[in-house]
């Protein structure tokens, strides 16, 4: 179900893996039209360790999951800054946007940027996180959490999803811009 842009402005969820290039993009996308585009990062929302550790009190912190964000918050922002009309375009990004139902409902446009394991290992190596990654973290928790999500995308009748491949991250770009542009005629 796609949301009519006429009254709320135009709302993009870009969902996708860890290390996938979606924070970059919205950058790219901010920086090419400013002044339009507002971005979400859900980043911004996660719990702290404190906060994460009494929803997970048998042992480490799953933050693949959409418990150790603040979702209701972000969902709370958004819809405050969609009443707000300060920007054409709002982009909601994060790993876990097309996993939230009363997030995802809100958006016109959804795209999941996949991306092969190697190259998820990879970026995420070169990566500082706080907390730190525990041993295997990757491997027994990110990894699985991103084809579980990626699967409950692809399956989830209520999304209207654009699969974009990280590997050709121009290609995911131009394309975004093309789609952004389309709204700002």
């Amino acid at each position: 179900a796609v949301v009519s842009t006429q009254s709320t402005g135009v709302l993009i969820g870009l969902g996708g893996g860890t290390n996938s290039g979606k924070t970059t993009v919205c950058s790219k996308l901010s920086a090419a039209f400013p002044g339009s585009i507002l971005v979400f990062n859900q980043d911004k929302y996660f719990k702290t360790l404190e906060e994460a550790e009494k929803v997970f009190p048998e042992g480490e912190v799953n933050w693949e999951t959409c418990d150790a964000l603040h979702m209701d918050k972000l969902v709370e922002d958004v819809k405050k800054a969609r009443e707000e009309r300060t920007h054409s375009i709002i982009i909601v990004e994060g790993h876990l946007v097309l996993s939230y139902r009363p997030l995802y409902k809100l958006f016109n446009r959804m795209f999941f940027v996949t991306l092969p394991l190697d190259m998820a290992k990879m970026r995420r190596d070169t990566r500082t996180y706080d907390p730190p990654d525990g041993p295997g973290y990757f491997e027994n928790v990110v990894w699985p959490m991103y084809n579980e999500i990626y699967g409950e995308v692809r399956h989830n009748p209520e999304l209207d999803v654009t699969f974009l491949d990280a590997t050709e991250p121009d290609t995911c770009y131009n394309f975004l811009e093309r789609v952004v542009k389309s709204y700002l005629k």
